[in-house]
């Protein structure tokens, strides 16, 4: 049996084809349905698409696209959907940025999504980071490009001088990338946070990526590690980063004298073992992101939260 189009005449037709030129909006159009049985089109839909006695069935196709393609469409609408076949991964645009909802092949990290599209550009994935253990898939934002890319971001501090809000320690979820820019307060935002100890545990990785700079002075921390103990340190909340600093490789825009002049290390601070200390030089530079409860500091020593202080960390 051919599928039947229901409640077309000529005026719901122009009101459609309007509709669909942009002429009219599409509340002045009736609802529109294609169906196999007859049945009406439900009313709280502009288009029903119903299966019911098609034989053979079949779906809908919505526009197929690569990642390229799809950062070229000019001024996405909220919620404009796309399978993007670079990805294959239903995208859809929300909040001013593409996400991806469901992808056809799990990854667990932005390493992962590399590997399998050279392609893929900086911006919010979705991974599943434990497969099929307990922990939800969860937004995760990917750099791509720095040092051959498949970064995960995995602390991300961008706090405004002056304040001291308390940091948030994530389990079911990954910190999004929006502001870089000093002085702007990401606290209580989707922006604000850093894994916990068993999320840690959970992502594989084998390297350690560290970004961080101050109002306080010009000098930027940039570098990344393969050092066995701060991973397990991360992972575990025990031990300690004794050691990072003859283990790492400085990347562009380094100019800071951690993790080199490091000669202290806190040790087993838990869910904080990225944030407490973790390298410094006594009362000279120090990692820190409100260390001993107000302490922002970048390769310095201020003592308190006064200055705009930016720090992340990135696991591959």
């Amino acid at each position: 049996m051919k599928p039947k189009i229901q409640k077309i005449n000529i005026q719901t037709a122009a009101l459609l084809t309007a509709a669909l030129l942009g002429i009219v909006r599409p509340s002045d159009a009736q609802s529109l349905g294609i169906s196999a049985t007859g049945s009406p089109p439900d009313n709280s839909a502009l288009l029903d698409v119903d299966a019911t006695g098609m034989n053979p069935k079949k779906g809908i196709l919505i526009p197929r696209m690569t990642t390229a393609e799809r950062n070229a469409i000019p001024s996405p609408a909220n919620a404009l959907m796309i399978f993007n076949i670079t990805t294959n991964c239903l995208d859809v645009f929300v909040g001013g940025q593409w996400v991806s909802l469901a992808c056809a092949i799990p990854h667990k990290n932005c390493k992962e999504i590399k590997q399998s599209n050279p392609s893929a550009t900086d911006g919010v994935y979705t991974i599943d980071v434990d497969a099929t253990g307990p922990m939800p898939p969860m937004q995760c934002y990917c750099d791509m490009t720095t040092d051959g890319g498949g970064w995960t971001l995995v602390l991300n501090y961008l706090h405004q001088g002056g304040t001291n809000p308390n940091l948030n320690i994530l389990s079911n979820s990954l910190p999004l990338l929006n502001s870089t820019t000093l002085g702007n307060d990401e606290s209580g935002t989707i922006y604000w946070g850093h894994a916990g100890n068993a999320l840690m545990n959970a992502l594989q990785f084998t390297e350690v990526r560290f970004y961080a700079k101050t109002s306080a002075h010009s000098r930027v921390i940039h570098f990344k590690t393969s050092h066995a103990g701060t991973i397990s340190y991360f992972k575990t909340g025990t031990g300690s980063c004794s050691g990072i600093q003859s283990s790492y490789t400085l990347l562009p825009g380094h100019t800071a004298n951690l993790p080199a002049a490091a000669a202290n290390f806190f040790t087993n601070q838990g869910n904080i073992s990225m944030t407490e200390f973790p390298y410094w030089l006594s009362g000279t530079y120090h990692w820190g992101i409100r260390g001993l409860g107000n302490r922002w500091e970048v390769d310095d020593y201020p003592s308190n939260p006064n200055f705009h202080t930016y720090h992340q960390i990135w696991v591959r």
